[in-house]
Parts: C-alpha cells; structure tokens; sequence
C-alpha cells in the first residue's frame, strides 16, 4: 500500500478536484478510526466519494466501504457540515496539508486534512480555532486541543513559490547532498528529487553546499517546470509488484513498466480496487442477481432431487408389482393369524423368514425384502 503522498503529489490532486468546489455535503461516513469519507452532490455531476486517510491519503473514489456505527468525531463533522457548501480546497503552502472551506447559513468552517506523520483530521471555525479533532495531541512546538488556534509545522521555503536567491542559501547552509536536501529540506520527496537532478544533469550524491552558481540555476529551473508538469498519471510497476502512483511520467522510471490513467484519483482508484484489491461493495443490481442465482441453485437441487426421489419410487413401484401375488399372500396370511395371535406372538413367529425381515408390533407393521 502506498504509504503517503509528497507535497508535489497533493499539490496535482488539489488542482484535479477543483470541480468539486460548489458541491454539498450529503453525507460522512467514517469505516475505520482513521478513515473518513465525505459524500458531496455536485451539480451536473452527481454524487462524489471524497476519501480521506489521515496522514496517508485523500482522493475522489468511486465507491466507499460499509461504514459501521460512526464514531463521535464522525457525528460531530455529521452536525456542522451536513447540508454544507464546499467553498474552496486548497494544500497550505507546500505543506502536506489539505484545507477544505465550508459555508453554512450560520457562517463557515474548515476541514484541515493532515497527511504527514500520523495525520490528523481537524475541524475549526472561521477564525482559526479548533472545534474539534480526530486526535488531540501536544508537541515541543505546538498542541491540537478544543478552543485552541490551529498551527502546524511550516518549512522554511515554499517549495511552489521558492525564489532562486532562497534555493540559493538552502544549498549553502545545508549539510546534505544535493537529493536529500531537495527530498526532505525542501519537501520534494525521494523520487521526484531524484527526477529533478536526473533532468538538471547535476549530481545528486554532491554536497549542496558545493553546487555551483549554474548548477542551482539548473535545478531551480526544472522545480520550476515540474510544478507545472501537464498531468498524466501513472502506476509504476517493478517485477509486478507496484512501486509508485505518480502524477506524470519520471525519467528515473523510464525502465519498468507503467499503467496510465485519465485521472490521478482513478489511478489510487484502480490501486485500491485492483492491486491491493478491497472489496468494493456490491450495487442494489448485482445483489439481486446473486439472490436470484441463490434461488435458482436452490430450485434446481430441489428438482434434481425430485428426480432422483422419482426413480427411486419407480423402482419401488415395479418391484411390487413384479412381487404382487406374493406380497398378497403375506398380507393375507398376516389377516388370518392377526385374527388369532398378539402381533407380539406374530413377531417371535417371524424371526429368521427369507421375505418378512422386521415386524413392528407397535405399529401393526411388516418391512419385506424383494
């Protein structure tokens, strides 16, 4: 399972889901404590599945698992967001955060989705304040509580805004090599990191504080156009085994195999769907046509055993017919003596006969041998 997205992936998702902006909150399901799913209807479009897990995941599913009980924090999103407009999404800075304004007729409020560590899913007012959290938490530098300003860990330099003097100076005071800093310095994450110094021709296990004048040059103008990457997703495969969900094609994936997609989403779609393959639940259709194929296995085995119960009968049929005068001496043997003896004395009487096997006394009845 893919464990995370970087901040440049957030980033092509956000700008993919800008159609859901206008959209009204139908509904929130939560399936697993840390999983939430906001149902949206958007005009002309119908209903959206907007899957959030915190600190791994948010995109637009085609379908959402069966939700149990929600929880408390699910109840509480219920009552302030049902019936709600989406009035912007929007990633804070480079942050691998996700903000979702919301509007009511009695004001507005966010939904921050945290998609770094281990996440979290925040509700605050208009002003910042939280009104409530999926978790609750204290750290050295911040504190999640109820009626506490929202404030997260900010990265010195805004990956999508970085200007060539501030890429300049992250280089000089930076004690990495040149892909880590880009990698976790600036938030670019591993792969595309890689991408940029591939494309830039630097080399990436150099020191940054040894890159050149030109060679920052040369990374800084390929930031700049990998941001603005026309989108065309892709699973990226290695040995079959799923290596990457990226937004557009690497050149450091130039050799494995790749499965592309109209959508970014619908590439984590087919992920889930496929590869990691969740059971996606079944329509009210597909229900009804397993009830139906339950009914008619059902009504078949009762029509096959029919049959067999039928020959079996037949059988049974021809063998007293074929045995008729017989049986009719025995019942009329059975009249006379029944006349005279207990069927308790007919029973002893019988034992060891080649034809009569049993006698029930109780019942007034023979069991016969053909």
């Amino acid at each position: 399972m893919k464990q995370g997205l970087t901040s440049l992936e957030i980033h092509y998702l956000v700008k993919e889901l800008q159609f859901l902006v206008g959209g009204r909150v139908d509904n929130i399901y939560n399936p697993e404590k840390e999983e939430f799913i906001l149902q949206l209807h958007v005009s002309g479009k119908g209903k959206q599945i907007l899957r959030m897990i915190s600190g791994k995941l948010f995109y637009l599913a085609s379908w959402k698992k069966p939700a149990e009980a929600p929880s408390g924090f699910c109840m509480f999103l219920r009552k302030h967001l049902g019936g709600a407009r989406l009035r912007g999404i929007n990633q804070l800075e480079s942050e691998r955060i996700v903000e979702l304004l919301f509007e009511k007729k009695d004001g507005k409020e966010r939904l921050v989705v945290e998609l770094f560590g281990k996440g979290n899913i925040l509700l605050c007012d208009e002003n910042n304040i939280v009104l409530s959290a999926l978790v609750y938490h204290k750290w050295k530098d911040r504190e999640i509580r109820a009626k506490f300003d929202y404030s997260y860990p900010k990265r010195e330099y805004n990956l999508f805004d970085i200007k060539l003097d501030e890429l300049t100076l992250l280089f000089n005071k930076s004690d990495k090599n040149v892909v880590k800093c880009l990698a976790s310095d600036l938030g670019l994450g591993g792969s595309y990191a890689e991408e940029v110094c591939l494309i830039s021709d630097v080399d990436k296990d150099k020191k940054a504080i040894d890159a050149d004048e030109k060679e920052i040059k040369a990374i800084f103008k390929v930031l700049g156009n990998i941001i603005e990457t026309k989108i065309k997703p892709l699973i990226v495969y290695d040995k079959d085994e799923v290596k990457d969900i990226v937004p557009f094609n690497l050149k450091v994936y130039d050799k494995l195999k790749v499965k592309e997609f109209k959508g970014y989403s619908e590439a984590f779609d087919d992920y889930f769907l496929v590869e990691f393959k969740e059971e996606k639940p079944k329509s009210k259709q597909e229900k009804e046509i397993e009830r139906i194929k339950r009914m008619f296995e059902t009504q078949k085995k009762q029509i096959d055993g029919l049959g067999v119960k039928e020959e079996k009968e037949r059988e049974k049929a021809e063998l007293i017919y074929n045995n008729y005068k017989l049986l009719g001496d025995i019942l009329s043997e059975l009249k006379k003596a029944a006349e005279k003896h207990s069927w308790d004395e007919i029973k002893e009487r019988l034992k060891g006969h080649k034809v009569i096997k049993s006698v029930n006394s109780k019942e007034k009845t023979i069991e016969v041998e053909f």
